[in-house]
C-alpha cells in the first residue's frame, strides 16, 4: 500500500513538473468608455480559455487565463502589455481599443509578439509597418461599405450621414466610407461625433433631417445608438431615417437599451447570435456560459461570442506551435491556418483564414435587420463587400 501510495505521489509531481504554464492576456475596457461592450467581450476570452484547460485542449500546457481593465487608456493597454511580454513571457496578446493598437503598432513590431485584436479597424493591419498583428473578422470599413453598396442598390444617389464614436475607433472609418460613398453615387451629407454621454440627441437629429440626410450609419457601441434612436421615435423620425450600423452598434446589446426604437435597425457583422441555436459555435457559446455562471444579458451579447473567437484563435495557434509555444511559434500557427487547415471553431459566419499577407480573420460578413420582437434576422447571406476591396486594396 506504501508503495503504491508513493508511486502516485511521484506520477503527479512528475506530471506537474511536465506541465508549462502559458499566459493567453487581453487588455481592454471592462470600465469606462465602451465597457458596455468591453465586459462581455473580456467575459468571452476568460472563459473560453478556462475551458480549453478544462478541456486539456494543449497537452502539458496549463493556460494562465489573464483579462486586465485598462479603462480605455491607451498608456494603461502599453504598460498591460509590457507587463505581459516583459514579466509574464506572454507569447500572444488579446488587445481591445483601436487606440491603443495604434499606439502598440510599432512595438509590436518590435516585440515580433502576435496579436489579436477586438478593434477590427483596418489600419492596424495596413503593411508594410504590420506583421504581426490580426483581425479576427471582416473589419469597420468593410462593414460601413457593405452598408453603403445596400444603400445604393436600394436608392442611387441617396443621402447619408455618419454618426461615429469621438475616438479613432469611430473616426478613422471614414476615410473608406467617404471612398466608396463617392463611387456608389451616394452623398454623405455629414459626419458627426456622439460618446456615451449623449442624453438629448434632439439638435443633432433635427439638423441631419434638415440636411435631408435619409440614411444613418453608425459607427460607435450600443449605449450611444440606443440614445439616439430613441430620440429618434419621440421626434417621429424612424420612418424617415434608416439608421444602420458596423459590428459594436447592434444586437441584443442595443435592442436591450433601445426597446421598439430599435426595430428596423441595419446592422452588418460576421458573428452568429445567440437565436441562432441550430450553428454549433453558438451552442458552444450557451455551454461555456452555463459552465462558468454567466448572466443572460452576458452570454446573449455578441461580444462575448467575439471574445471567445479571440481567445480560441490564439489557442489554436499555440496548439499549432508544439509543445512549446513561443511568440514566433504561435505566429506561424496563426499563418498556418489557410485552405485545408483553415480554422473553424463556429463563432463566425465563415472559417478563419490567415497567411502572411491575409491578416483578416472571417472575411465573411452579413446584414441582418432587427424585427418587432427586438431579433436581429440576415437580410443577406454570407459575403464579402466587392466596393470595399476597390477602395481599400490589402497589399
Amino acid at each position: 500500500m506504501k508503495k503504491t501510495l508513493l508511486l502516485s505521489a511521484l506520477v503527479s509531481i512528475s506530471f506537474a513538473a511536465a506541465q508549462k504554464t502559458v499566459t493567453l492576456p487581453w487588455s481592454g475596457a471592462i470600465t469606462g468608455p465602451t465597457s458596455d461592450a468591453g465586459a462581455s467581450y473580456a467575459a468571452g476570452v476568460e472563459d473560453y480559455c478556462k475551458y480549453a484547460n478544462a478541456q486539456k485542449m494543449l497537452p502539458g500546457i496549463t493556460l494562465n487565463c489573464v483579462t486586465r481593465d485598462d479603462q480605455y487608456n491607451n498608456a494603461n493597454t502599453q504598460r498591460n502589455f509590457e507587463d505581459f511580454v516583459g514579466n509574464l513571457n506572454a507569447p500572444v496578446f488579446l488587445g481591445y481599443a483601436t487606440g491603443g493598437a495604434l499606439q502598440l503598432k510599432s512595438v509590436i513590431q518590435e516585440t515580433k509578439i502576435p496579436t489579436l485584436t477586438a478593434s477590427y479597424h483596418i489600419g492596424i493591419i495596413d503593411a508594410p509597418d504590420n506583421t504581426y498583428t490580426f483581425l479576427p473578422v471582416s473589419s469597420y470599413s468593410e462593414n460601413i461599405v457593405a452598408l453603403l453598396e445596400y444603400i445604393a442598390k436600394k436608392e442611387r444617389g441617396a443621402k447619408v450621414a455618419l454618426i461615429v464614436n469621438p475616438s479613432p475607433f469611430g473616426r478613422d472609418p471614414v476615410v473608406d466610407a467617404r471612398k466608396a460613398a463617392t463611387r456608389l453615387g451616394l452623398k454623405i451629407t455629414d459626419v458627426q461625433e456622439v460618446g456615451g454621454n449623449n442624453l438629448d440627441n434632439t439638435a443633432l437629429l433635427k439638423r441631419l433631417e434638415a440636411q435631408g440626410a435619409k440614411y444613418i450609419i453608425n459607427q460607435n457601441t450600443a449605449g450611444p445608438v440606443a440614445n439616439i434612436l430613441k430620440d429618434a421615435k419621440r421626434l417621429n423620425l424612424l420612418g424617415k431615417m434608416q439608421f444602420m450600423g458596423a459590428h459594436y452598434t447592434g444586437g441584443e446589446d442595443l435592442t436591450k437599451l433601445a426597446g421598439d426604437a430599435a426595430k428596423d435597425f441595419i446592422w452588418a457583422t460576421s458573428y452568429y447570435l445567440y437565436d441562432e441555436a441550430n450553428q454549433p459555435g453558438i451552442q458552444l457559446v450557451k455551454k461555456i456560459g452555463a459552465q462558468f455562471k454567466r448572466g443572460a444579458d452576458t452570454i446573449r451579447s455578441v461580444h462575448y461570442t467575439s471574445g471567445m473567437l479571440a481567445s480560441a484563435i490564439a489557442i489554436e495557434a499555440m496548439k499549432r506551435a508544439g509543445n512549446n509555444p513561443d511568440a514566433a511559434g504561435v505566429y506561424k500557427g496563426l499563418i498556418s491556418m489557410n485552405g485545408s487547415r483553415s480554422f473553424d471553431p463556429g463563432f463566425a459566419v465563415g472559417p478563419v483564414t490567415f497567411s502572411a499577407k491575409d491578416h483578416i480573420g472571417a472575411e465573411s460578413l452579413r446584414l441582418l435587420q432587427a424585427d418587432a420582437t427586438g431579433n436581429f434576422k440576415a437580410i443577406t447571406g454570407a459575403q464579402r463587400s466587392a466596393m470595399f476591396q476597390l477602395v481599400h486594396p490589402m497589399k
